[in-house]
């Protein structure tokens, strides 16, 4: 029976919970590729003492080791000077986000699943500027003017080079022709909260500017005003963006897998690594607007576990590699390769239940012949039709698979993803015993890059 309700995103299910749905990911569900439930019961105790090291490095709000796990409740403080600068940024038809990874991800992939069918004028564009790339540059300056563009510039170290190199660009575009001072009214800066160019130059020049919390780093910092407040200026509700992080937060209060949503996911893609060789982690989502979901979750899982585990004498590497795949576009792009190829996956579906926008299907009686099945559908029949049998055909073919189900797509909604994936993302760094925290090995990549700038020779 469909789960789906052909209702607006209004009424009851705005805030009832994602629905996790691990079934697939077990032997009784996938057969002999999944996990034996009781190797889960083995795991209990480590998955115990895990959650209580989560519990205890989460004290102390902003200023804990793990406080990226507490933004749901740290970062309503600052939500008045949040709203004050997003307001600000209103008066622009245009915003230009300048950010990289985290500093760009996580608002590109809220902004794009909550604004997708919604047009409103009085609402400013975001437009990412995250790659270098002199041709997507050129374009945003030939199609605006000056007067409307409004700047954010993100960078937690406050010298991101590609962020940097964009940045300087854009004022030297905004100073030449709207003068020094008026240029300084359509910049904002995110940064570190003493250090860095960037913090350096919002006091220097006056420029209003945002912390980003020390201890939480990029790839983990969307709930901070690293989103916030690009989200805020473009309408989004960011109080039930953070309500549903909260709601989350809740939820995973356990120590019991079979009651913390998000242990019981680090516990199985650990053992289905460890134990079954599952070295791929596909996102699929049947949701247009979270494609770029699949991008933010890509660079919190890959540099957040891929690292060297020091303690393992039998296992060297942890993390699996995740992988983007679209429902269902990449069934006719990717599905022959996981159909045919290793049985060395994990997928994720991603499902909605009420769809806001929605469309029924012209049938005329003439064409009735050739579509039967699409009398009296919608779009949304659709793509549920084609999710169940693309999950049916993966779990058939051996491949464990869990399906998310969003009760509607709103911020309530994506606020719990957030913490749902961040907070399994840190019990599964600390099931392979390695820093989930940490990136040893992107810092060394941007070394060389400056290293080659400055005129350093490498082959």
């Amino acid at each position: 029976m469909s789960h789906r309700q052909h209702t607006s995103t209004h009424g009851a299910s705005v805030q009832q919970p994602v629905q996790v749905d691990t079934a697939r990911l077990y032997r009784n569900g996938v057969g002999s590729e999944g996990i034996d439930a009781h190797a889960l019961e083995t795991l209990a105790p480590e998955l115990a003492r895990i959650h209580r090291t989560v519990i205890e490095n989460t004290r102390g709000g902003l200023d804990a080791e793990f406080a990226c796990l507490n933004l749901h409740s740290g970062m309503p403080e600052s939500l008045p000077a949040i709203d004050a600068m997003a307001q600000a940024l209103r008066r622009f038809p245009e915003v230009a986000v300048i950010g990289i990874g985290g500093s760009s991800l996580g608002a590109k992939a809220v902004y794009q699943a909550l604004t997708a069918g919604a047009f409103d004028s009085d609402r400013p564009s975001l437009h990412f500027l995250e790659n270098i790339d002199p041709y997507h540059l050129e374009a945003l300056l030939r199609r605006h003017r000056p007067e409307s563009v409004g700047v954010i510039c993100i960078s937690k170290s406050g010298g991101t080079i590609e962020t940097a190199v964009q940045y300087l660009i854009l004022r030297d575009w905004l100073e030449k022709n709207l003068g020094k001072q008026k240029a300084r009214e359509h910049q904002w800066i995110i940064t570190d909260p003493a250090h860095g160019w960037l913090r350096d130059l919002a006091t220097r020049e006056s420029l209003p500017a945002l912390p980003v919390p020390p201890k939480v780093g990029g790839r983990y910092s969307v709930l901070t005003a690293v989103g916030l407040l690009p989200l805020a200026a473009a309408g989004i509700d960011i109080r039930a963006l953070l309500a549903g992080a909260a709601a989350n937060a809740a939820r995973c209060a356990s120590d019991d897998p079979r009651a913390n949503p998000a242990l019981e996911m680090a516990a199985l893609f650990y053992l289905l690594d460890m134990k079954k060789n599952k070295r791929l982690s596909i996102m699929m989502p049947y949701v247009g607007p979270l494609q770029s979901f699949g991008d933010w979750y890509s660079q919190l899982w890959a540099e957040s576990l891929g690292k060297h585990m020091e303690a393992q004498t039998d296992r060297r590497h942890a993390g699996t590699q995740p992988v983007r795949a679209m429902g269902t576009v990449d069934q006719h792009s990717q599905l022959q390769m996981y159909l045919e190829s290793r049985l060395d996956k994990i997928f994720s579906f991603l499902a909605l239940d009420a769809w806001e926008y929605d469309q029924s299907i012209a049938l005329p009686a003439e064409d009735h012949r050739y579509f039967p099945y699409l009398a009296d559908k919608r779009m949304s029949d659709v793509v549920e039709a084609e999710f169940q049998a693309t999950r049916q055909v993966i779990t058939d073919t051996g491949h464990p698979n869990m399906t998310l189900r969003l009760p509607a797509l709103n911020a309530h909604a994506l606020g719990q993803l957030i913490d749902l994936y961040q907070r399994t993302t840190v019990y599964t760094g600390l099931l392979y015993g390695i820093n989930p925290l940490d990136q040893p090995a992107v810092e060394k990549g941007k070394k060389l890059a400056i290293q080659h700038l400055s005129g350093g020779v490498f082959t």
